[in-house]
């Protein structure tokens, strides 16, 4: 592109559209609307969000996402551009979003943001390495239907359960009755932000809790249950013995 390409020009006249009012913005669509025509060129050749369309006026009309999608369909310089600002766009409906996710590479798009995605979370155990293997493993059809202001933001949450899971196994932790396994899943959960789901009893009368944990994570969670096992007893019976009071002191 020279500095006597039409797009300057026309990108000039576009700005100067948008801050005019009154005489010099109608002189200002005509001069845009002359230039476009004379380039055999259209608004969405000066950015990739505007209709195909040479009245600047057409733009007031249009949502940014309707202009973008129809973009989609245009030569790969237009598709990687308005993709590039899809990901981010807030507002998209699902059928919108199933439409972008046809050409977005999700796994490219994570991948690409690891970096930065990671450092914005608390979680220790998650490596840029890790959040990108997660990415390469959410759906199309997940995606769409995840909660999120944008496809990127989506991505990103879904990226980042996915690697929690990935860093955490799942384990078998056994408990000796229904009390000690609620104790033990609220315990798991606590320490890994995962939740944990609690079993039993099974036909020997056994409990068992599953828990997403890493290595450190399960050490924590046993040197815990260790110290606080009496612990435990001594809630359950100070619990027992104020349920008992407030019962005996409720008219029959």
């Amino acid at each position: 592109m020279t500095a006597s390409d039409p797009r300057d020009r026309a990108r000039k006249l576009l700005g100067l559209w948008r801050g005019a009012v009154g005489g010099e913005k109608s002189k200002a669509r005509g001069a845009l609307i002359r230039t476009l025509e004379a380039a055999g060129l259209t608004l969405r050749d000066l950015e990739i969000s505007l209709p195909a369309s040479r009245d600047p006026e057409d733009s007031l009309t249009v949502r940014e996402a309707d202009s973008l999608i129809a973009a989609l369909d245009g030569d790969a310089s237009e598709r990687d551009a308005a993709l590039s600002r899809l990901a981010d766009l807030s507002g998209l409906n699902v059928p919108e979003r199933e439409q972008v996710l046809r050409y977005l590479d999700i796994g490219r798009l994570v991948s690409s943001r690891a970096e930065g995605w990671v450092q914005g979370q608390s979680d220790a155990e998650i490596s840029a390495q890790v959040l990108s293997q997660a990415g390469g493993q959410l759906s199309e059809a997940e995606l769409a239907r995840a909660p999120g202001d944008s496809l990127a933001d989506a991505a990103r949450d879904l990226a980042l359960l996915r690697a929690a899971l990935l860093v955490r196994p799942e384990r078998t932790l056994k408990a000796e009755d229904e009390f000690e396994a609620a104790f033990i899943a609220a315990l798991a959960a606590a320490i890994s932000n995962v939740p944990a789901s609690t079993h039993g009893p099974d036909a020997g009368g056994q409990y068992r809790v599953s828990a997403h944990l890493s290595a450190d994570e399960l050490s924590r969670v046993r040197a815990r249950l260790a110290r606080e096992a009496s612990g435990l007893r001594r809630e359950l019976l100070r619990a027992a013995r104020i349920y008992g009071r407030e019962m005996g002191q409720q008219k029959l």
